[in-house]
Parts: C-alpha cells; sequence; structure tokens
C-alpha cells in the first residue's frame, strides 16, 4: 500500500496577497527613508573614532589656552574621546585660525579663537589668508572675558567720568598701554575714545606683563585689560578697576561697575573665545560638538575656574554664534577704520 504524497501549496489568496505587498511596499519605503538618512548620518553617529585635535592659536599659559585645556580635557571624559590642544602662535592667532580653516571639514580639528583673529583681524589686514565668515563655522561663542577700564592705585581718577572729563579738557595728552597693536586691549581704547568723544594716545608694549607694570609706575594713565592679567595687583592695592566693559558685572569685582551704569551706554568690549570648526563640517557634528561644550562650560571641575579668571560662560548656540560674529567683524572694523589702524 502506498503512502499518499504530501504536496505544500504556495498558493496565495487575494487576502494574503494585499498583505504581502502591504509588508514589501513598507520594507521599500523605509528603505528609501533610511537610506539618505543613514547615508547623511553615518559620520556624525560614530563621531567621534580618532583623536580631536582643539587649535589654541596662542602660546600657552594665557587665557585662551587655560580656557581650551579645561574644555579639552572635559569634552574628552564626557565624549570618551581623546581631545588633545594643539598651541599654534604667530600674527597675532591668524596663523592658527588659519590652519584650522584649510584642514578638513570632518569635526577633528576645531580651533579656540578669540576676538583678535575671529573678528579683528579682518579690519587689520587687507590679505588676511581666511575669511572667519566664510572659511569657518562658528560652533559656540563659548565665554567672554570682558576688559575692565583701570587705572594705577596712585591716579587721581576715581571713576570713568572723572577720566572722561580729564580726557576731554587736555586732548591727547591722557595715554593707555596695550599689549600690542591692534590687540583687544588697543582697539578697547580705541572704542573708548570713539564713543566718549575723546582724543587720546596708545602705547603699544611686548605683551600684557609690561602695560600692566606701567599703570603700577604711572608711566600710563589708564588701561583696558581684562580680569585675570590685573587681578593680582589689584589685590595688592596697586591697581584700581573704575569700570568694566560689559553688560554685566564680573563675580570676581562686584562692586566694579559696568561702563554703562556709569553712562557710556551699550559700550561693551570683551577678549571673548570662540570654537569654530572648517566651513563646510557636517552640521550633526556641528551640532554634537555645540553641546558637549555646553555642557563641559558649567561643569564644577570648570566653572570656579572660569569664575576666577573673570571669564563669563555663553555657550552660544551655533546660529547665534555665527550672528555674533558677524556683528563683532562689523564693530570692529568700523573702530579700525576710524582709528585709521593697519597690520599690513
Amino acid at each position: 500500500m502506498s503512502l499518499p504524497t504530501f504536496r505544500p501549496s504556495f498558493a496565495l489568496t487575494a487576502t494574503r496577497r494585499a498583505t504581502l505587498r502591504m509588508v514589501l511596499g513598507g520594507a521599500v519605503t523605509a528603505a528609501a527613508l533610511i537610506g539618505p538618512w543613514a547615508q547623511a548620518a553615518g559620520p556624525a553617529a560614530a563621531y567621534p573614532t580618532k583623536t580631536i585635535r582643539l587649535v589654541v592659536p596662542y602660546s600657552a599659559g594665557g587665557s585662551t589656552d587655560i580656557l581650551g585645556r579645561l574644555l579639552a580635557q572635559k569634552m574628552g571624559e564626557n565624549m570618551n574621546a581623546t581631545v588633545v590642544v594643539e598651541n599654534k602662535p604667530g600674527a597675532n592667532g591668524t596663523l592658527g585660525c588659519d590652519q584650522v580653516a584649510k584642514a578638513p571639514a570632518d569635526g577633528y580639528t576645531i580651533v579656540l579663537g578669540d576676538v583678535g583673529c575671529m573678528a579683528m583681524a579682518p579690519g587689520l589686514y587687507t590679505k588676511l589668508p581666511y575669511d572667519p565668515l566664510k572659511d569657518l563655522t562658528a560652533v559656540s561663542l563659548v565665554a567672554r572675558s570682558p576688559l575692565v577700564l583701570t587705572v594705577g592705585a596712585q591716579s587721581p581718577f576715581k571713576s570713568m567720568a572723572e577720566l572722561t572729563a580729564a580726557a576731554r579738557a587736555q586732548p591727547g595728552r591722557l595715554n593707555y598701554p596695550s599689549s600690542g597693536t591692534g590687540g583687544p586691549n588697543h582697539l578697547g581704547g580705541e572704542l573708548y575714545a570713539m564713543q566718549a568723544k575723546v582724543k587720546t594716545s596708545h602705547i603699544p608694549y611686548k605683551g600684557s606683563a609690561p602695560s600692566v607694570v606701567s599703570l603700577v609706575a604711572g608711566e600710563t594713565d589708564f588701561g583696558f585689560l581684562t580680569a585675570v592679567t590685573i587681578d593680582s595687583q589689584l589685590k595688592a592695592g596697586k591697581l584700581r578697576a573704575l569700570a568694566v566693559a560689559h553688560n554685566e558685572r564680573l563675580a570676581s569685582l562686584p562692586d566694579v561697575p559696568t561702563m554703562d551704569e556709569q553712562g557710556l551706554k551699550g559700550f561693551q568690549a570683551d577678549a571673548w573665545f570662540m570654537a569654530a570648526v572648517p566651513a563646510g563640517t557636517p552640521q550633526p557634528i556641528v551640532e554634537r560638538l555645540y553641546a558637549e561644550i555646553a555642557k563641559a562650560l558649567p561643569d564644577p571641575q570648570v566653572k570656579p575656574r572660569l569664575d576666577a579668571m573673570g571669564v563669563l560662560p555663553s555657550a552660544l548656540k551655533p546660529a547665534a554664534s555665527a550672528d555674533f560674529l558677524k556683528v563683532e567683524v562689523a564693530k570692529w572694523r568700523e573702530v579700525i577704520r576710524n582709528a585709521n589702524i593697519t597690520l599690513d
């Protein structure tokens, strides 16, 4: 007796055919949607897979370098990655900024620029090898270090109003030091002269230290210096802070009023710091870097250090940082043109 032969049936009912078409159609649609997204987000999703270079366009030990190393350490810890600081000083910070502007746009090279190489340089150099508005993409205005209007302890000026009155009474007699022509200390003084409608004289020194010494010795009459630069001399009673060149007081100098409070409305001169990457860097990577910076700044290992330096954390978002940079470039270009300054 032979056994019956089993023949499986592959016939599909109308309902099964409709269901299969829905499943296959959904899979095709999903693939169509996921494919391009995966290609665009793939590098960002895996980022970072190698060492990130944070270029500081100044020598080690300065404010930019200190901030850069604090960020590099904390970002590296949070991203489970290696973030190394590379100091590339030269030409008022423009060498380091130029190097990053010409680096691959892959998120592995970042510059921590400052107001000098990012906003003042375009007005100071007619042949600047990079355009910070076109060749770099702003990640975040990281922090601001407001300049402080300062005089020597033996100065007769006890307020900004007294200083301004004396400058108006004797045009060109009062002088101020800077760490070099075209830097924030210099242009802060020029901005003051322009907005206060006074005429003063600029005396450039080679670095911040000798400019501070000149104020202490009475060789210069006033200066615009950062809080960290004058901190020890203020505590020793050798300098006196008259006003903060910002729209809010500093935590490290709570009793020193702003210049706005003393009548020079809207006056603001910051030695700010901005993180940027080469133009063309994928936006997801830019956003990731911004998120890591914003996370690092309030960290208890970072924030107290910034407060002590008179540095105000900002963590401005990428688009807002780009807008801020445009305004600053235009602002300082006007000051430079008005003062007829060039470094070429």
